[in-house]
């Protein structure tokens, strides 16, 4: 266990970093990672197919420029339709298998299209509303998957989701889902003035329990993939936490949730 918290160290402090510098630091960070996230999910593909990798890097490597400057989340939709078209164009002209393409396509909507609410969030033009949001999306993502790993190893009888995850339970999930979304109204209704933002509080509550949710679904989620691919962990750059997707897996579903809770609650309010 101690040797699994000093390596998340490093991880830790990059987050710290980012939040704290933010700005073009932040937004070239937070590319970078996903960039990574695509690598890995080729990787993790390629055990059943072989992913049209220039495609997909293309993909990763533009994400932040076409949402930067081609207009947020509609350049975004205009970079993941090109590159969609390019694989087809590709399959026909080359002769490849259709398998080829679709685990081509695979990383370009998980990690891809998820992974763009992360730099939508990283450009949302107030900085201490976006450094709100991203402490939100990683704190709540923290704090579920912390009391759902403790409360299942103090509580836990009934099995979660034996074929996928063996040792997660029931009742961590229901610990997991309590505290997650407590952490998230008691940090969005005590600090979110702090930060530039004047909501009703009581919307904390069910926007955390949502997260906590969406937390636990991504978990489970990644599990299913690498077991449909036979591998353990999508890589191995944090040594025996994995790679980056086996750390942001969860963040990959609650950052979309947050994203469109700032957009539909916190900017039209």
């Amino acid at each position: 266990m101690l040797k699994r918290i000093l390596i998340a160290i490093p991880a830790l402090a990059l987050l710290v970093s980012v939040i704290w510098l933010h700005g073009l630091y932040g937004k070239i960070v937070v590319a970078l990672v996903g960039v990574l996230c695509v690598h890995e999910m080729m990787n993790a593909a390629s055990a059943v197919a072989r992913p049209m990798r220039a495609v997909g890097y293309a993909f990763a490597v533009l994400l932040y420029p076409a949402y930067e400057f081609v207009g947020g989340q509609t350049g975004m939709a205009i970079l993941l339709t090109v590159s969609v078209m390019t694989v087809f164009a590709i399959l026909v002209f080359s002769g490849r298998s259709v398998v080829d393409g679709l685990f081509t396509v695979l990383p370009l909507v998980y990690p891809g299209l998820l992974y763009a609410s992360l730099l939508g969030i990283m450009c949302t033009p107030p900085v201490m509303q976006s450094r709100f949001l991203l402490l939100m999306a990683f704190g709540s993502t923290i704090v579920t998957d912390s009391f759902a790993y403790f409360g299942g190893r103090l509580f836990g009888k009934h099995k979660l989701a034996e074929a996928l995850s063996p040792k997660k339970t029931v009742e961590g999930a229901i610990c997991g889902t309590v505290f997650g979304a407590a952490a998230v109204l008691a940090f969005g209704a005590t600090l979110q003035g702090t930060f530039g933002v004047f909501i009703s509080p009581w919307i904390y509550l069910p926007l955390g329990l949502v997260l906590a949710v969406l937390a636990q679904v991504g978990d489970l989620s990644a599990s299913s993939v690498k077991r449909r691919f036979g591998i353990k962990d999508f890589g191995y750059i944090m040594g025996p936490h994995g790679g980056a997707m086996d750390r942001l897996d969860s963040v990959l579903f609650v950052a979309p949730a947050v994203f469109a809770f700032y957009t539909i609650i916190i900017k039209q309010g």
